[in-house]
């Protein structure tokens, strides 16, 4: 299948100026070159150019679609060419640039296909620019997180892994490990022949220039992961204390259901957003209380998952009663967490009235506001923010986007911890081998290399056709 030719549309569905067929393989400019005529041209010396005649690479030509068989003209387009391997999959990659619209899309790509070439699956192309080396696997699925990037700064980030920072990084450490790999079995095989291994002086290279980067990958995994994927915030509470109304007004929309009747919200509710530039995935969760009712129960288990998976807890409470013992025993459920404490309703409290809370709960941050009425939104949205840049520390270093990548480079450090134990345990070289050799292995996997087809066709399956 890798040696066919594929196409696809490359645009969205749907009316617009233009849309685009690509199409990649040996036959792509054979297939083109059958259905399409230039518009008049000619060469240096004034001699007229055949009408199919397209063959030089990135360079624009403009001309018509016609179906061969019938010899009615199709459309009015402009094709492209770009010759391997100086193109996104290193084969020959044409693309034809349409009036968009579905009924000419599908009507030229479907002429495509009937002259030789089949359509695209997600993710085929850029699946065969790693496959023919363009891009390490790193690059590859920085591609797909690109397409669906959340804000500025998670476009930035990935950019740099489009253009390798994290491939090369795992490279640099492979050619540590492999270094060491090899005087490792040359001893095991050459035991007469090569000068002892230096165990303590191996160590310290690991230690000093593979373990300290290993544990700046993992790390960055968090930042990698709110930058791309958002900050996730859990609205929770006991019931009635304007979770939904808290929602809405982040929102700016009525999302959530708003009524007096405490209970209201059964199930989360969860939206994307942007607060104050920060990629924002916020869920209304059901209220947190003693229940036999049987649909209820089902909502408060989900809200037990969102508070699980959450970044921060804005945990609710009424101005009333801003920590009653309710409040206390959830609070006792979500203590673990980044937690705020957000008293609503202070619009219904006397300006002259503090609102009291108990000492344990002093060292928190706590935000009043009224949702109902808009008072202190604003300043709630900028101390997510502070929170979210507090869990930033973003440089130039490469980082690991993906929790794929991620696992890979755990179990790589836990290998290497391995091998610097052997290494000053003086174990046999023959386990040490083994553990470093698994090490290395990991890392490959990071970067594409020796990786498994199922793991290659479930990441390249998340991709778009026509990417």
């Amino acid at each position: 299948m890798e040696n066919d030719t594929i196409a696809a549309i490359s645009t969205p569905i749907g009316s617009g100026g233009i849309g685009i067929i690509k199409i990649s393989g040996k036959k792509a400019l054979p297939i083109v070159s059958s259905i399409f005529r230039r518009s008049s041209a000619r060469d240096r010396c004034n001699r007229t150019i055949p009408s199919n005649i397209i063959k030089e690479s990135h360079k624009l030509y403009h001309g018509y679609i016609y179906d061969p068989d019938n010899g009615k003209t199709l459309d009015e387009v402009l094709v492209s060419v770009m010759l391997s391997p100086h193109s996104y999959t290193r084969e020959d990659v044409v693309e034809i640039n349409v009036h968009s619209g579905i009924v000419v899309l599908r009507t030229v790509l479907d002429l495509i296909i009937r002259n030789g070439a089949r359509l695209a699956l997600p993710g085929e192309f850029t699946k065969r620019a790693f496959i023919n080396g363009r891009m390490d696997l790193t690059q590859a699925e920085a591609v797909i997180d690109i397409i669906n990037v959340k804000s500025r700064k998670a476009l930035e980030i990935l950019n740099t892994q489009a253009a390798g920072t994290l491939g090369l990084c795992v490279e640099s450490i492979l050619r540590i490990l492999n270094g060491i790999l090899v005087k490792i079995e040359a001893a095991i095989d050459f035991p007469e022949d090569v000068d002892a291994l230096n165990h303590d002086s191996e160590a310290e290279i690991i230690e000093n220039k593979v373990i300290g980067k290993l544990n700046e990958l993992i790390a960055g995994y968090e930042e990698g992961h709110l930058f791309r994927e958002g900050i996730r915030i859990a609205i929770a509470g006991r019931p009635n204390v304007g979770k939904s109304s808290l929602m809405n007004r982040l929102l700016k929309v009525e999302r959530s259901i708003v009524t007096s009747i405490p209970g209201t919200t059964r199930d989360a509710i969860e939206e994307t957003l942007i607060i104050s530039g920060i990629p924002t995935i916020i869920s209304d969760t059901a209220g947190l209380h003693d229940t036999t009712d049987p649909v209820e129960t089902l909502g408060i288990k989900k809200t037990r998952e969102l508070i699980k998976n959450a970044d921060i807890i804005l945990f609710m409470t009424d101005a009333f009663s801003p920590l009653s013992e309710a409040d206390i025993r959830i609070y006792e459920t979500i203590k673990d967490k980044q937690v705020v404490i957000v008293i609503n309703k202070i619009d219904l409290i006397p300006a002259n009235r503090d609102i009291l809370i108990g000492d344990d709960f002093k060292r928190l941050l706590c935000v009043k506001i009224s949702a109902l009425h808009d008072i202190g939104i604003e300043f709630l949205k900028e101390k997510i923010k502070e929170i979210f840049l507090d869990k930033i520390d973003y440089n130039s270093i490469a980082i690991v986007p993906n929790m794929r990548q991620k696992i890979a480079v755990e179990k790589a450090l836990e290998k290497i911890v391995l091998v610097i134990r052997g290494l000053k345990s003086g174990f046999p070289y023959e386990m040490i081998s083994i553990d470093l050799g698994e090490a290395i292995d990991y890392l490959n996997e990071v970067i594409g290399k020796n990786v498994k087809t199922d793991i290659l066709d479930k990441i390249f399956s998340q991709f778009c056709i026509g990417k």
